[in-house]
């Protein structure tokens, strides 16, 4: 009994894998024909990926590729003849993309040694060729599925195309595959892809290797240098803008001034957010090294005398911040920050002298120290503050200072003319 039972089993368990054999071959059959019907081919191929009689057979895998493969250049020939798909261009790059991912596998199994230790490849010729002739068909899907917001899929397309070329079956192959500089831009585009997923890591990871490619650089390291800062991942936002300096402070970019006129200068994104970053962390010795760096190289750049000065000022040296901040007013005498700036720093210091002398109660006393001390202070103030709120009237740090400062000159015509407005 016990041993017909394991006879029957043994017969069902052949029987089985040469039916799983023969769906390989109808389904190989099927997407050949002139018609097929794929969904026929996919159901036969579909059990043999998962029985283990044939889920070990680079023939199961590559005829799975082939049926896929087969899909996408049917629909792909329409669409190039200016037809249209009945179900959209979707399920023709889904399809190409199964393709690649059961290739694979193919190629796996197809390079493994034989018994007698020897590897004999039967399909990594036929899938070379079919990967090179459809590379475009991968570019293209990036394109369709960013246009289609699927962002996931347009990064994870655009890695396949570029991964094919470094694929070891590639070793040696030129013909047919893309040219560095083309590489670089789907690079640069997979890049963008993963920027659109709001996943930072995946963007991080994607900016990271498309550094160093030739191709919009200055752009990927601005993009990394937001990641970072989103991340307050401090250590490589350092090393990132110390790069970005390094790398385009030469480089002239478009920018917008005072008065929001189109200009050209130098590219100053990394150095002023590095010199920022230094003063919020408390390294003025790094800030200043930096900023006496490249005011060696652009003496008459306002911009940088203004960030000096803000510099200074936060260290409470106000003498030697006004020195700098008066630097880009002769520079460029429309430059409402640094007006702004000095207006700040002497009425800052009205406010602070005022705050000393409200401990004497003598009123006499007191009066004659407001006069003496605080008053000019705040006169001192107010021509740089109106300047700078003529030349930016949308600021509201510049109408609440004069607004104060009208208060405590006891000018009430102007204090009357700017609550109104």
């Amino acid at each position: 009994m016990k041993k017909t039972t394991l006879t029957v089993v043994l017969l069902l368990s052949i029987i089985c894998a040469f039916g799983q054999k023969k769906a390989v071959n109808r389904a190989f059959s099927e997407a050949k024909m002139e018609k097929p019907n794929f969904q026929e081919a996919r159901d036969n191929i579909k059990g043999a990926l998962t029985n283990p009689e044939t889920k070990d057979d680079a023939k199961t895998w590559y005829v799975a590729g082939f049926v896929e493969n087969s899909y996408f250049e049917k629909d792909n020939v329409q669409k190039t003849l200016g037809m249209t798909l009945k179900d959209g261009d979707g399920p023709m790059y889904d399809a190409l993309v199964k393709s690649y991912e059961y290739f694979l596998q193919a190629i796996a199994l197809d390079t493994l040694p034989n018994e007698k230790g020897k590897i004999k490849p039967r399909y990594v010729k036929d899938i070379r060729k079919t990967l090179k002739q459809n590379i475009d068909g991968y570019a293209n899907a990036g394109v369709y599925y960013f246009t289609q917001k699927e962002y996931k899929k347009a990064y994870d397309v655009w890695g396949i195309y570029l991964n094919i070329p470094k694929m070891s079956i590639m070793k040696g192959e030129k013909e047919g595959l893309p040219a560095d500089s083309t590489l670089a831009i789907l690079e640069f585009n997979r890049a963008l892809a993963a920027l659109q997923t709001n996943d930072t890591t995946l963007a991080i990871k994607a900016l990271n290797e498309a550094k160093g490619n030739g191709y919009n650089q200055n752009d990927i390291y601005k993009y990394l240098v937001y990641e970072y800062e989103m991340t307050q991942d401090t250590a490589n936002l350092i090393k990132t803008l110390q790069e970005g300096e390094k790398l385009f402070k030469n480089e002239m970019v478009e920018v917008k001034d005072e008065n929001g006129n189109t200009k050209m200068q130098k590219e100053n994104t990394y150095t002023l957010k590095l010199i920022n970053l230094y003063i919020f962390s408390g390294k003025y010795d790094e800030a200043i090294a930096t900023l006496e760096s490249v005011l060696a190289d652009e003496p008459n750049n306002a911009e940088y005398w203004n960030v000096k000065g803000n510099l200074y000022e936060s260290q409470k040296k106000y003498d030697q911040s006004i020195e700098c901040f008066e630097k880009a007013i002769s520079i460029n005498p429309s430059y409402a920050d640094a007006l702004g700036s000095i207006g700040r720093v002497y009425f800052n210091l009205a406010v602070q002298k005022n705050n000393e002398i409200s401990t004497i109660t003598d009123n006499a006393k007191y009066t004659e120290a407001r006069e003496k001390e605080v008053l000019p202070l705040f006169e001192k103030s107010r021509p740089y503050y109106e300047k700078a709120y003529e030349l930016k009237p949308d600021e509201p740090d510049y109408k609440y200072a004069l607004r104060n400062i009208y208060y405590n000159l006891n000018d009430a015509e102007k204090l009357k003319a700017i609550e109104g407005q």
